[in-house]
């Protein structure tokens, strides 16, 4: 008998492992939710590289919530970090809105069949796929602010290392883009830039363009630009003053008067102006205009467009009269020798102050010819010509005059006697 109860006893402790076993281990029909796991997309290069498309936008975060049934064993072998749900994105042929659906694979530990997906939240994935496109878009330099007095930039001779770049995106956003822009702050500059710089994607009315699915080639672009100190130079014209002329009298108009001029801080330091050329007012009678080539020293680059420069000279105020001298003279004639003169009258041109003009007669003309250092023979030599009296001190001769004349020795005459 006592041993019946014992065995008896014993059967029922086996008997409550075994129902508590099969409850809290085993439990073949229980339920647990499996949040947040990850989708994995497959086929994606299939969809971009193949079929020249992309995915745009897709259900947020991408995450599944699952409601699983099963022997708890398996259960509890099972998480977000070791459950997969692929979606293939081989399947997508078009753009526009689709939904795929997809089935979770369980970790190897877990039997074929041992679990159920009771429901799925969401059911499917949604995705936006459009079209892939590609083009190059131009880069722009966006000057912002004025360099340092004096200093001016170079912004017409800048350059890109890359003046154009390529993106890559939607069609949708890609159309949208006009130019990719790069700002440049020149506020008191003095020195030349040669940086890097990021560009901002813009459309054609220079808002930029949200490009979170667009790539580029490039992430920089480098930018040169030349900046250099700058000076106002005058144009200038040497004037002889002669025949009459003095800076009273004459008036030298140069157009233009100035040009703008680059270069290093020495060399614009020592350049005060650019002479054009060089004029004897003796030598001309009248107004005059005439063009010069604007010649710019070695290592100046000339800003302005301006080549070349008119040159007119006019004469305030003066009169030309013609005379005939008789008064000419000789001057310094060598020892031994005698000077003959093969004209005794010379004409001259006399120009002055038109009232002094009117008072000026021959005989207040004087003509010299020097013979310094001339030795036996024949020669043209000019003479010099002045005029005599303080009032006449502005008058003189234009043009260019000459006096033909011999050196002989002088011969002594002899006597009968002798």
């Amino acid at each position: 008998m006592k041993n019946k109860v014992l065995s008896a006893a014993l059967s029922l402790v086996i008997a409550f492992v075994l129902w508590f076993y099969v409850i809290t281990v085993v439990s073949p029909g229980s339920e647990d939710w499996v949040y947040d796991i990850p989708v994995v997309f497959e086929g994606e290069t299939v969809l971009t590289e193949d079929r020249g498309m992309m995915i745009t936008s897709r259900s947020e975060d991408v995450l599944i919530d699952l409601k699983l049934s099963g022997n708890r064993t398996d259960l509890a072998k099972v998480n977000r970090g070791n459950i997969t749900i692929k979606v293939d994105l081989s399947k997508v042929y078009d753009p526009g809105e689709h939904e795929l659906t997809f089935n979770p694979i369980f970790p190897g530990d877990v039997p074929s069949g041992a679990l159920t997906v009771e429901s799925k939240y969401p059911e499917t994935v949604k995705l936006t796929v459009e079209k892939k496109v590609k083009k190059p878009v131009d880069v722009r330099v966006n000057f912002v602010g004025s360099a340092a007095e004096n200093f001016m930039v170079d912004t017409e001779n800048r350059i890109l290392d890359y003046p154009t770049v390529n993106v890559t995106g939607p069609s949708s956003v890609v159309d949208l883009i006009d130019h990719a822009q790069i700002s440049v702050d020149l506020t008191d500059r003095v020195e030349s830039i040669s940086e890097n710089f990021r560009y901002t994607l813009c459309d054609a009315d220079g808002n930029p363009v949200d490009v979170e699915l667009v790539t580029t080639d490039v992430a920089e672009v480098h930018l040169d630009v030349k900046i250099q100190r700058f000076k106002q130079i005058p144009l200038t014209l040497a004037l002889t003053y002669g025949g009459g002329t003095t800076e009273h009298s004459v008036e030298v108009i140069v157009e233009p008067a100035y040009i703008s001029v680059s270069g290093s801080e020495l060399m614009l330091e020592d350049l005060n102006e650019i002479q054009l050329g060089s004029i004897d007012l003796s030598a001309i009678e009248a107004d005059f205009e005439q063009t010069y080539p604007i010649t710019i020293p070695e290592g100046i680059t000339n800003l302005s467009e301006r080549t070349e420069a008119t040159v007119k000279v006019q004469f305030l105020n003066l009169a030309i009269m013609d005379f005939e001298v008789t008064d000419i003279t000789t001057a310094n004639v060598p020892e031994g020798m005698e000077a003959e003169l093969m004209s005794q009258v010379l004409k001259v041109r006399l120009r002055g102050p038109a009232a002094i003009m009117k008072k000026l007669t021959a005989q207040d003309i004087k003509v010299v010819v020097d013979f310094s250092g001339k030795e036996l023979g024949s020669f043209t030599i000019k003479p010099t010509i002045t005029v005599s009296g303080e009032a006449f001190a502005n008058v003189g001769a234009v043009g260019s005059y000459s006096v033909s004349a011999t050196l002989r020795e002088i011969v002594e005459e002899t006597t009968e006697e002798e």
